[in-house]
């Protein structure tokens, strides 16, 4: 696992050395703490930080191919590499090192961009072609690995985090209007945007090509629903099981230690018990909870399924006096204002394997692929339910004024009333509506907020996953937009920040492609999630674990804004240079805080936001880091 970062100059011959360039490359020094590679070809200065998993003698980037006309730097992992690198050498091609980062270099030479359909793993490459003095970067196709990136007249920067290009003195450092109401409305960058002016993310399954002036990007994979197949319960099962194995076995692939995040949910649970047919040793295991009754802590549960599978287990209790050091390290970490309190317990869930691995198993993906969410029976319901409420809306409507905590239902009742597709289904998803937008925003942005299309992106999504049936649209969106913008983004900006890497066995992209061609009857059965993934597992775990429902990873913000975190976040929500700033109504956010202290309303969620925006700008933005 690796940072990588690259500069190409687009108006001048021969590229300049700048000091800014190795201080991008060591700002990414937790990406990678064993090693450090740069290089300057005739108009390009590639750089990377290496953490050393595969190859641990001999896989230094950047790499070359013999004659020096083709280099490289990556991040991430081809986990199919050594199949790859067979048939090179079949080929003629000559290896130099064991690493699958060389596999990259003739790939390019034998199939040119083709040679990413080759690939199964997770990556953010990078190659300079000398010939033609052309870089080529490319994204996996789930988007597991980030990838951003900066152009202007003079020059095309790219890097695996944006506190790299921030290292040029001469990039703005200026909010972008619609990345702040994105960031407000879903939580999270969304698509391409990032809350910067001028630095923009790679979609997954895109790459980009920059020859003289010009900058082309291209989709290059995507698995929209559609139902080819027409199997059996029973072959679904089994097939998702054969494929299952394969990539767990894969990623156990590694010359270091590997172990696994187990929260006790199927996900998770799931992928341990592979791991635990696919290697002698036992599996070490880790989790987390918080001390604040059983819906925040699922230790109980994580023990069972470690317990059964015979893992060598470690756990951590979550205080509230670690989340304000925990909050400022993820500030930092993120580059940009996130929404996701899950980010807490994910981060010391990594700090805790860190500890005793390199590498580290997740669950994430079985939810969108399977369709582990409730929403996607709550969008179905609210389909049916605005058929055939008629005048039902409106009582509906007073009573979830009457349940003002009831967050949930107010939310669904006030979905209800909506008639367009992927408006509906996006408001199950938003914390600040367009109505909130306007209230809370400084009044130099309400321009902006009237003109903002917060559903552009599940737009476009919903008309592409049009082909399959209702369920498996809305679980490719959310492939599209919530798996890709919030959750891997979190799980890589959050093992990073440790130096840990994290691998997805749920998202090889053969599961992904199998679940798209999955009619949804398969997925949703009644009232239970993800029942094929049961049925393809259900001899490997405990019967408690099959039966238990969706819980999520639920953070505690709710009673520790009332109480342990109260003082740190009023400190910051209302402290002047919040105030001054002139980004959000200091009135409104006020009365947000005194509503939900007071008990009137659960507005956690709108907290957070803005004071992880609050420390975001302080981080960033005053402090305009220093080196």
């Amino acid at each position: 696992m690796c940072g990588i970062y690259g500069r190409v100059e687009l108006s001048a011959d021969r590229i300049e050395h700048l000091p800014a360039d190795l201080l991008a490359v060591r700002r990414l020094t937790h990406r990678g703490p064993d090693d450090e590679g740069t290089w300057y070809g005739s108009r390009v200065f590639l750089g990377m930080r290496r953490l050393s998993v595969i190859d641990l003698s001999t896989g230094h980037q950047p790499i070359s191919n013999e004659d020096g006309t083709i280099t490289v730097v990556y991040n991430g992992e081809i986990y199919n590499f050594a199949e790859i690198r067979d048939e090179l050498v079949a080929r003629g091609h000559r290896f130099t090192t064991h690493s699958d980062t060389e596999v990259i270099v003739h790939g390019y030479e034998e199939w040119g961009e083709a040679v990413l359909d080759k690939f199964n793993g997770m990556f953010a490459l990078a190659l300079w072609d000398e010939r033609d003095r052309t870089l080529w970067v490319a994204r996996d196709r789930l988007g597991v690995k980030p990838l951003y990136y900066a152009c202007d007249e003079r020059r095309f920067l790219f890097a695996s985090e944006i506190k790299a290009l921030l290292a040029h003195p001469d990039l703005p450092r200026e909010v972008e209007s619609t990345g702040l109401l994105n960031y407000l409305s879903y939580g999270h960058a969304v698509g391409a945007d990032t809350i910067y002016k001028g630095i923009r993310k790679l979609l997954p399954g895109h790459s980009l090509r920059v020859r003289g002036r010009d900058v082309t990007i291209r989709e290059w994979w995507n698995a929209a629903p559609h139902d080819e197949q027409q199997l059996s319960a029973g072959a679904y099962a089994e097939k998702l099981r054969g494929l299952l194995e394969d990539s767990v076995r894969l990623r156990l692939i590694a010359d270091v230690p590997v172990g696994a995040f187990l929260s006790g949910g199927l996900d998770s649970s799931a992928v341990v018990a592979l791991m635990k047919r696919h290697t002698a040793a036992p599996v070490k295991t880790f989790s987390v909870g918080f001390d604040g009754g059983a819906e925040f802590n699922e230790l109980a549960d994580a023990r069972r399924v470690a317990a059964h599978c015979r893992t060598e287990h470690y756990e951590l209790l979550v205080q509230p006096a670690e989340l304000v050091d925990a909050l400022h390290t993820l500030v930092y970490h993120f580059d940009e204002p996130f929404g996701d309190a899950a980010s807490f317990p994910t981060y010391l869930v990594s700090k805790l394997a860190r500890s005793h691995v390199t590498v580290a198993l997740t669950g994430e993906g079985g939810d969108e692929l399977f369709g582990g969410y409730r929403r996607y029976a709550a969008a179905r319901w609210l389909r049916v339910l605005r058929t055939a409420s008629g005048g039902l809306i409106g009582p509906l409507l007073r009573v979830g004024d009457a349940l003002p905590r009831f967050r949930r239902l107010k939310k669904l009742i006030a979905a209800a009333q909506i008639a367009d597709g992927p408006a509906r289904y996006a408001s199950l998803l938003r914390v600040f509506t367009d109505d909130s937008l306007r209230d809370v925003l400084d009044a130099r942005l309400q321009q902006a907020a009237r003109s903002y299309d917060a559903l552009a992106v599940y737009r476009r999504y919903f008309a592409e996953g049009r082909a399959g049936d209702e369920m498996n649209q809305f679980m490719f969106v959310d492939m599209k937009t919530w798996l890709a913008d919030a959750y891997l983004e979190k799980v890589d900006k959050t093992s990073m920040a440790v130096s840990l890497e994290a691998r997805v066995p749920l998202l090889d992209y053969r599961i992904a492609e199998f679940a798209m061609a999955m009619p949804s009857r398969f997925k949703i059965r009644g009232g239970e999630t993800k029942h094929v993934l049961r049925q393809a597992v259900r001899d490997l775990l405990p019967i408690e674990t099959m039966r238990k429902p969706k819980h999520g990873f639920a953070v505690p913000t709710d009673p520790w804004f009332r109480g342990k975190l109260r003082d740190f976040a009023r400190d910051v929500l209302l402290d002047p240079r919040s105030r001054q700033r002139g980004y959000f109504n200091p009135q409104e956010v006020e009365r947000l805080w005194n509503d939900h202290q007071a008990g009137r309303e659960v507005r956690d969620t709108h907290l957070w936001l803005l004071m992880n925006f609050e420390l975001w700008a302080r981080e960033y933005l005053d402090q305009r880091m220093a080196a």
